[in-house]
């Protein structure tokens, strides 16, 4: 359940809190000073209502109606139920998506790895012809050389660059 859910499910509880609570005319006034309602134990349904700008007063239990009482406290159970299940669930999906995660991260670092291997067999290979092109290139060089030397009739250059028969 998302946090917007919760807080629907919030709201909800606590739009039926209001409508289920005795209007101020059935309300008894209390006979305890303002000061002392405010610091009576803590309400979070009346928190979040003044915190948001509200004018709120629970009604002690023993003056609503017993039935609503029980039916109230079994809508915030069961919300409470919800809730808890919410969470739980939220937590495994937290806990499922940080060994996903984990596990990207292995396979992503595993790739790489053999990314730069295959970059560096790569450069390895490219110096490996290189150094044999440039081989090459020697040995036409002096095979030109030597059919040059070989046609301006230096014999002894061109006798110096023959294979012997094996």
């Amino acid at each position: 359940m998302t946090q917007t859910a919760h807080r629907a499910v919030l709201l909800a509880a606590c739009l039926s809190a209001l409508m289920t609570a005795p209007t101020s005319a059935q309300t008894p006034k209390p006979s305890k000073p303002v000061q002392a309602i405010q610091t009576a134990p803590a309400d979070p349904v009346g928190d979040l209502l003044r915190s948001q700008g509200e004018r709120y007063h629970r009604a002690p239990d023993s003056s609503q109606d017993p039935d609503e009482l029980r039916r109230t406290q079994a809508l915030n159970a069961e919300i409470t139920a919800q809730n808890d299940l919410a969470e739980n669930e939220d937590r495994a999906n937290a806990a499922a998506h940080a060994k996903a995660q984990a596990r990207y991260q292995a396979e992503l670092e595993t790739a790489e790895a053999e990314a730069r291997a295959t970059r560096e067999r790569h450069e390895a290979d490219l110096r490996t012809a290189a150094e044999a092109q440039a081989a090459y290139d020697r040995q036409m060089a002096d095979w030109r050389a030597t059919v040059a030397a070989c046609e301006r009739g230096d014999r002894a250059r061109c006798n110096a660059g023959r294979q012997t028969p094996n």
